[in-house]
């Protein structure tokens, strides 16, 4: 495992060569873009410069809350604490709207993609609706399990066919991530991958993130602490 964790590190941070690539384009056209920081954390991981509140900086109490269940099992350990954060944010007066992203149908990245983003290359491809959601939303919830020191593929390739959408400026995020291991270093590299994506969006702001740590199998989740952790994180929105 920790030959695994160095590993991994290595190739999260050669992956930060190929994300500033793919962001450039998109930065340039935003004056107020985030760049990533040149420092690390104690992980080894770059440190992303995403500005944090502890609360909203909206300005509205009817905000729309879209929260992107990535975990491919229904009633995961992932997907349970997403809907705790519903729970949470709807007694907070969230208009919230959860999507379970195995549910749909979202196309790999194709090289038409790069100049029309909402070309449907497959029929019956689905992203182009949720990707309208999250511009729609003020709100955007993050969460995917941890699979191979990274996000799974639902996730990752929804996040690959936001290219170019200069339609998610001024969003709030929040992020959920459950992993197997008992080592907080792992869940860490969940919530590099998320930041990753959001510092490549124009003036972002984090909210918070539940990293769930030692929840194996399915179930596992159930009776911890995470759960109220998750349920107060939404109440925050």
């Amino acid at each position: 495992m920790i030959v695994m964790k160095h590993i991994a590190t290595a190739l999260l941070s050669g992956a930060i060569m190929m994300c500033a690539a793919a962001c450039s384009s998109d930065k340039k056209a935003e004056d107020n873009a985030q760049q990533p920081a040149e420092t690390s954390d104690p992980n080894g991981l770059p440190v992303y410069d995403i500005p944090f509140s502890a609360t909203s900086t909206l300005g509205k109490t009817d905000k729309k809350v879209l929260v992107l269940s990535a975990s491919p099992r229904r009633g995961g350990n992932t997907d349970v604490l997403c809907d705790e954060f519903v729970r949470g944010a709807r007694e907070a007066g969230g208009d919230v709207e959860k999507i379970f992203l195995d549910d749909y149908k979202i196309d790999f990245f194709h090289e038409e993609h790069s100049e029309a983003p909402d070309t449907i290359v497959t029929p019956g491809d689905q992203a182009p609706m949720i990707i309208q959601k999250m511009v729609d939303a003020d709100i955007i919830v993050l969460s995917s399990p941890v699979y191979y020191m990274n996000i799974d593929g639902q996730l990752k390739t929804l996040m690959d066919r936001c290219y170019r959408n200069a339609g998610m400026k001024g969003k709030e995020f929040y992020y959920i991530t459950a992993c197997a291991d008992s080592d907080p270093a792992t869940a860490e590299t969940a919530i590099f991958a998320f930041r990753g994506f959001v510092v490549c969006l124009p003036q972002p702001t984090e909210r918070g993130s539940v990293k769930a740590i030692g929840l194996g199998r399915k179930g596992a989740v159930d009776g911890s602490a995470y759960l109220s952790e998750a349920y107060e994180l939404g109440k925050t929105i």
